[in-house]
């Protein structure tokens, strides 16, 4: 009973799954990885939210919880690399060896999303309500509509690397289409409106841009949980490929 209800008394940013004794059985203790590497998707989602409702809502103290999460994304990825860094290759089956792999790259890509919330959007946030900056009509949807569609891309990669669901996987590759088109046009729109003049697009220019390629950048890290599960249908490639030649 311990071991599955961890003690509530551990600090934040102690992990809650990763039993030492489970490492003689590597498909449990990658079963419990897979749950702290979860936890960690969870904290960053608590980062996003907390960085679109202040966007929204123009609300700063939203933002300050943002620092204390990042470090606790930090300390537990680490855990969960050294955790499974102990299992090393000897006696793992293949499978369970790409499966270490997977949920490795996965906390890896986690903490680098948190960096980019932590020192690009939190800041740019911060700007935009403390300065009481106000972005034209247009360009507040788009990257109203882009943080909420990041934030749902996170939950789908949060049930890829549980299920890794192939359909999942390949929906959440088009999606990543979808975002580099919503950044590309947001970014021409936002340009058009600097040729007319508008004194709200020029106010806000360097931080609407600034906000795209973060958020783009975000979108980046989520979608590589679904590489691995194209890679091994040869779909990648062919995605990869064809947006080379694009």
């Amino acid at each position: 009973m311990l071991r599955l209800v961890p003690d509530d008394t551990q600090p934040d940013s102690a992990p809650r799954y990763l039993d030492q004794q489970e490492l003689s059985t590597p498909v449990v203790a990658l079963a419990s990885a897979t749950r702290e590497v979860l936890g960690v998707g969870d904290l960053i989602e608590r980062m996003l939210l907390r960085a679109s409702n202040a966007f929204e809502n123009n609300e700063l103290a939203k933002l300050k919880e943002i620092p204390s999460l990042e470090k606790r994304v930090d300390s537990l990825q680490q855990e969960v690399k050294i955790y499974l860094s102990k299992l090393g290759h000897a006696g793992l089956s293949e499978e369970d060896g790409r499966r270490s792999i997977v949920i490795i790259d996965y906390a890896i890509n986690l903490e680098h999303i948190g960096d980019i919330i932590e020192k690009g959007l939190t800041p740019q946030v911060s700007k935009k309500v403390s300065l009481g900056l106000k972005f034209s009509e247009e360009g507040y949807e788009e990257l109203r509509k882009l943080f909420h569609l990041t934030i749902d891309n996170l939950r789908i990669a949060q049930t890829i690397l549980v299920t890794r669901d192939f359909n999942l996987a390949k929906q959440l590759m088009e999606v990543k289409v979808e975002v580099r088109r919503m950044e590309k046009q947001s970014s021409e729109r936002h340009l058009e409106r600097l040729r007319d003049g508008r004194a709200d697009s020029l106010q806000t220019s360097s931080l609407h841009l600034d906000m795209l390629r973060d958020l783009k950048r975000i979108n980046a890290h989520i979608v590589s949980v679904a590489h691995p599960i194209l890679d091994e249908s040869g779909l990648l490639i062919e995605s990869r490929l064809k947006g080379a030649a694009e």
